[in-house]
């Protein structure tokens, strides 16, 4: 089992150095000391990637371990940050909880409560984790199902539903059954076309001849020709004939 990784961001270097050494005894895997922002971002910046990081609130530099907190929470957010400071003051706690801190460690420390300190921020940071991975998960759920909706809301808007399996995609011109387009020709898919145009309405054999030929109808032989195939190609009562009024497409 792979080792503990911690970073440890100090600028005194005799306490730096204590505590890699304490690091060691604990079983802990010192991955980098660094006094300051800079130091610290190169180490990061080298590919180590630590478990969790000891940060003194108080560096010397123009940034706090606060201010430094808070910018690795943004690149490396779960990553626990146990404080160390010789402030006991509820002030600087205050501060430094906004950075999302794990822990605190007032020096000088015991060896135990170090231990201890690190434990349960890991701890700590697991569950952080796992809340996240099920929150994401619940978030892709949730996105997954509003995509659905929102193509199944798309879908209804374009199609119609026939009976007897079919559904008519008005954008496509396309006749399906089931999820398998109908291979029907030109003049018979503007006969479904337009007897889709027109629901629950009855068309006239004119109409229809209209829409198939436009400017010149075929005339009556011509059109029953191509209803006839048509008919052959789909369900019998797709397409029925009001008592020889006109026709109608069945809807579901």
């Amino acid at each position: 089992m792979s080792k503990v990784k911690i970073l440890i961001v100090e600028d005194e270097s005799i306490i730096a150095l204590n505590l890699k050494e304490n690091l060691v005894d604990l079983g802990y895997e010192p991955c980098g000391i660094a006094p300051n922002k800079c130091k610290t971002l190169s180490i990061l910046e080298k590919g180590v990637v630590p478990d969790l990081i000891l940060m003194d609130i108080y560096l010397k530099g123009p940034t706090t371990g606060i201010e430094l907190a808070k910018e690795l929470k943004i690149t490396m957010p779960f990553v626990p940050v146990v404080f160390l400071t010789a402030n006991s003051e509820l002030a600087t706690i205050k501060k430094a909880s906004e950075a999302f801190a794990y822990g605190y460690l007032l020096k000088p420390y015991k060896k135990s409560n170090l231990h201890a300190a690190i434990e349960i921020a890991l701890s700590k940071a697991k569950e952080d984790r796992q809340k996240n991975i099920k929150l994401d998960a619940i978030e892709n759920v949730n996105k997954t199902l509003i995509h659905k909706l929102e193509l199944n809301q798309e879908q209804k808007s374009r199609t119609i539903q026939l009976k007897y399996g079919y559904l008519y995609d008005k954008e496509k011109e396309i006749l399906y059954y089931g999820d398998e387009p109908v291979k029907l020709t030109s003049k018979e898919i503007k006969i479904i076309k337009y007897l889709c145009e027109n629901p629950g309405h009855n068309v006239s054999q004119e109409q229809l001849e209209y829409a198939i030929w436009q400017d010149e109808p075929a005339g009556y032989a011509a059109f029953r020709s191509v209803l006839f195939r048509l008919r052959s190609k789909i369900h019998k009562d797709l397409i029925v004939n009001q008592n020889n009024t006109g026709y109608k497409i069945e809807l579901l």
